[in-house]
């Protein structure tokens, strides 16, 4: 069992304790497990493509305890994390992963939905045969 597995199983149990020492102990072995993984951190540079991505990054980090930041003149959309190899490997990078897919395709849902609440797009373009007029030509008119 890898460690990704082993911290998905220690959720699952601090999601689903019945008491709070129950609660307290999976999180103790949570955290025990995470400081493993964190012995030696090295600094991430995380570009990512919009706000959004970011924003989810930068939540999945809070999740597991870590702190994103970014250095002046860096975009908005660069997240600084400082990680154990294993632990971003492993843990961090699937997750973000696995949530930014699913992400993707909501936007792409909604998007699609509000453009045809707007307008009915019809998925055929128009294509005009012929040669494209020159700068020469437009300007004449």
């Amino acid at each position: 069992m890898d460690i990704a597995d082993k911290i998905r199983k220690i959720e699952a149990l601090i999601a689903g304790a019945k008491t709070e020492g129950e609660r307290q102990a999976a999180e103790f072995a949570k955290q025990r497990l995470q400081e493993k993984m964190t012995a030696q951190p090295l600094e991430y540079t995380v570009r990512l493509h919009s706000r959004w991505e970011k924003k989810l990054f930068v939540a999945i980090c809070s999740k597991h305890g870590l702190r994103t930041y970014r250095y002046m003149r860096q975009k908005y959309t660069t997240a600084m994390v400082r990680v154990a190899k294993p632990f971003m490997d492993l843990v961090l990078w699937p997750e973000y992963n696995q949530y930014a897919s699913i992400l993707h395709r909501l936007i792409e849902e909604i998007s699609t939905d509000l453009i045809s609440k707007i307008h009915l797009v019809e998925e055929d373009e128009t294509i005009i045969v012929g040669e494209l007029p020159t700068m020469s030509e437009v300007s004449a008119l």
